[in-house]
């Protein structure tokens, strides 16, 4: 699967999906640090702004994106892995 890119949402703000075509995963914001740089807030995702957790903070928004996890498939059979190898 190819990943997807960000999403912009305006000029400092991106949502990153992953599983969910619909629900994003992930939102990037960038901010400005003491030294006049770039910084992109990585928080995990929710519709409601005080469950949103901050998960890093990196120099770059391809590093931020590297960061947002794939959510794994629940395997059908319990303590199979869902890619059937260790059977």
């Amino acid at each position: 699967m190819t990943r997807p890119r960000p999403i912009r949402y305006d000029v400092d703000t991106w949502f990153v999906m992953r599983n969910d075509p619909e629900i994003p995963k992930a939102i990037i914001e960038r901010r400005r640090d003491a030294a006049g740089g770039d910084v992109f807030l990585v928080s995990r995702w929710s519709l409601d702004a005080a469950e949103r957790v901050l998960m890093s903070v990196q120099p770059s928004l391809e590093k931020a994106d590297l960061l947002v996890r794939w959510d794994v498939p629940a395997s059908p059979t319990p303590g199979v892995p869902p890619n059937g190898y260790g059977a």
